[in-house]
Formats: structure tokens, sequence, C-alpha cells
């Protein structure tokens, strides 16, 4: 059973993208509980615009950081040994789809956004923008784990392809508990985040989180179907034309 967890997630493709010739969603993200450790793992990937190959990277990020928790002993998930390695995995994983291809690493570049979290404790990874919000239990405002990285210029992030990701992933390991979390790329970092405040914009949760609460625990398809319509509206698009991806996870009644 998924510890209480109930939890749905969705990527769409961004308007700008959409007049793209290839018409390909850039982002990924999976969403797996482990029973053996009892924890809920969630991961979001953003392609780089600029990579022609981001897709695949971004897909293959997700999943090794899903088949690295699988296989891991379930005291070392919530470590920061864990998280670098991983980072470099999924590098050496990057390296060998693009000798295969014969393409360089950076035409799969993106991000990763990573939440690994049991009844008491969880771990945040990130290389890159987008966010990830939480709940702690006893709190009801959400807070912005980092906020998001956008590098020395505009639009200008970093990547798991780059050569120093391992040591420039940000990891923090946090013994709490938490109650909800949102995990999202940078195509909604407008509706989700205050910037003038710098700060998680807890209305835009409080209107999200409220139809999850009286689900059953696990994935919702139905659920993930709304929030896929949500991304796509005429509300959203006009805010922002990138890819969007959100998953959204609460233990909340």
């Amino acid at each position: 059973m998924p510890g209480g967890w109930k939890y749905a997630a969705a990527s769409v493709i961004g308007t700008s993208h959409q007049k793209s010739r290839e018409a390909v969603c850039q982002d990924s993200h999976a969403v797996e509980y482990l029973d053996h450790a009892s924890a809920l793992v969630a991961v979001v990937s953003d392609g780089a615009g600029s990579a022609s190959h981001a897709h695949i990277g971004s897909r293959l990020t997700c999943e090794v950081v899903i088949g690295e928790a699988v296989a891991a002993d379930p005291d070392r998930l919530f470590t920061e040994a864990f998280a670098r390695d991983t980072v470099e995995t999924i590098r050496g994983v990057l390296f060998e789809e693009a000798e295969s291809q014969e393409l360089t690493i950076r035409d799969f570049a993106c991000t990763m956004l990573v939440v690994i979290v049991s009844s008491d404790q969880a771990a945040f990874w990130q290389v890159g923008d987008g966010a990830i919000c939480i709940r702690e239990a006893g709190s009801d405002t959400y807070r912005c784990v980092y906020w998001p990285e956008k590098g020395d210029y505009a639009n200008v992030t970093c990547f798991v392809t780059d050569i120093r990701a391992q040591e420039e992933t940000q990891v923090e390991v946090y013994r709490q508990e938490l109650v909800e979390l949102a995990v999202f790329s940078d195509g909604i970092e407008r509706l989700a985040l205050d910037f003038g405040a710098g700060e998680a914009h807890t209305g835009f949760f409080n209107g999200l989180f409220p139809h999850m609460r009286g689900l059953p625990e696990g994935l919702s398809e139905g659920l993930a179907k709304q929030i896929e319509g949500f991304l796509g509206s005429e509300r959203v698009n006009k805010r922002t034309d990138d890819d969007k991806t959100l998953i959204l996870a609460s233990r909340l009644s």
C-alpha cells in the first residue's frame, strides 16, 4: 500500500513546441511508491530547448532515478551520497546513448528534480530550474525547497549533462513529516511561485490540493487527466508557452 499517499501527475507540450517541426514535449516525469522502503519517489526532468534530443534525455533521467531507487537499500535512499552517485549514473547512461547515436551528451541536456519521502523524512535533489514545494505537518502554508536555479543570465540554467553536475546538484535531507508536495518544471514557475515575495504561492496550491484529499491512496488516473487538462488550458497557456509538468502528492484526508 502507498503509505497513505495519493498522487497524480502530467506533462503537457507547450504551445511554442506545438508549432515546431518535431512537436514533442521535452518534459518527463515519474512517480512510484517503493514498498521495500515505504517511500514515495517523484521525479521531474525538463529537456533543454536548445538540445536536439532533450526529450530522450529527460525520459532517461526519470527512468534512471526510479531504477536506482527501486534497487537501493532503504537507508541509503536518504543520503547525499545516493543522490550524487545517481547523478553520475544518469550521466553515464546519457553518454552511452549519445555514443550509440553518434551525438554529444549535450544533445540530451535536461534538468532534474527529485523528492524521496517517507513518513518522517525526505530527500530533495535539484539540478537546474523548476521547483519543489512542500507542506509540513501542522502548517497551512507551502514553501519552496530551492529557489529555481537560473545561472548568471536569464533563461540559462544547469543540466545533468554538465561536467560538474555531480558536485553542483543541490541535495537536502529533511528530518520532518511532510503531508503534501508539488514538483514542477519551469513552465509553471510563474503560476506556482511568487517571485516578488520570493516564496511559494500558497493560494495556487490551495486551489489544487483539496481535489485530491478525498481520493483513495495510490495513483489517481482521473486526477492526472484533470491536471493534464489544467496545464493545457487557455488560462495557463496565456501565461506560458513552454512545456509544463506537475506532480502532486498528499497524505491528508
